[in-house]
């Protein structure tokens, strides 16, 4: 390992907290992580030569770097579902897809009408994929309320659509 490499990556492990935290603002949770285990990999392979003056400043502008890389691609993966799911909804006939379309505004609709703890909870743990611990850490509320709040919602949007068919 050459020494810019070295530096780098004792340098990443030191400030790994700051990092995350600084990622995180361009991320989801997961992406955070997979991009400082990528960004360790980076900085290892870092060649020796020029000698890096500013190790810090590298260390951070490389974090930025991979997280705009994975940011566009992960707006790349979601624009290709989105047209996948066009080409499947055409696939499926209009009347089809115009109900499916209404029984999902419906259902965001009911999310958002949900009172504000137990829609972030629900959100958090149900579409962004988040375990209750890391939801309740976020919060600042403990584990069991933020179960609480999960199962509420779920039973709220689930009351919803069966008065919605009647």
């Amino acid at each position: 390992m050459s020494p810019n490499a070295l530096a780098l990556v004792e340098l990443l492990i030191r400030e790994r907290r700051a990092l995350s935290r600084f990622i995180a603002r361009y991320l989801d949770p997961v992406s955070t992580e997979d991009t400082l285990q990528n960004l360790y990999l980076k900085a290892s392979s870092v060649p020796g030569d020029p000698p890096i003056l500013e190790p810090r400043g590298y260390l951070y502008r490389m974090a930025y770097h991979h997280a705009l890389n994975r940011s566009q691609a992960d707006a790349r993966e979601r624009r290709a579902m989105a047209e996948y799911a066009c080409e499947v909804g055409d696939a499926v006939g209009g009347e089809q897809q115009a109900l499916d379309q209404a029984q999902l505004r419906e259902i965001t609709r009911t999310i958002l009408a949900l009172p504000p703890q137990v829609r972030e909870c629900f959100v958090l743990n149900r579409y962004l994929g988040l375990s209750e611990r890391e939801i309740a850490a976020r919060l600042g509320i403990s584990k069991s309320l933020v179960g609480k709040h999960v199962l509420r919602a779920a039973m709220l949007i689930q009351q919803h659509q069966q008065g919605a068919r009647r």
